[in-house]
């Protein structure tokens, strides 16, 4: 049994998932391995997981405010931000996928 706080985490976390293109952001993360923020950008807006670089954005903060993708930024000109899954984000993935299989 959870506690009040883990049952408050995880309904969070799955709120933030359900909302769309979470799902498919993480997952193109994870399959990628590694990914800057216009490759992200790019995939998002050319299969319509969603219509603007807002949302883009605010995807990617929350995935990444949730531990799920990590965000480094690489001091280079020009910067550059890459973003790679965690531990978290690969396990949350796998376990996501096993449920669109039931």
């Amino acid at each position: 049994m959870l506690n009040k706080d883990k049952r408050g985490s995880l309904a969070n976390l799955l709120r933030k998932m359900s909302k769309k293109g979470y799902h498919e952001t993480l997952s193109f993360v994870c399959q990628k391995g590694s990914a800057h923020y216009a490759e992200i950008l790019d995939y998002n807006l050319k299969n319509a997981v969603v219509n603007s670089r807002a949302t883009v954005t605010l995807i990617v903060r929350n995935l990444a405010a949730l531990g799920l993708i990590k965000r480094t930024v690489i001091d280079s000109r020009p910067i550059r931000t890459v973003y790679q899954p965690t531990e978290k984000g690969q396990k949350l993935l796998r376990l996501l996928q096993a449920i669109e299989q039931l």
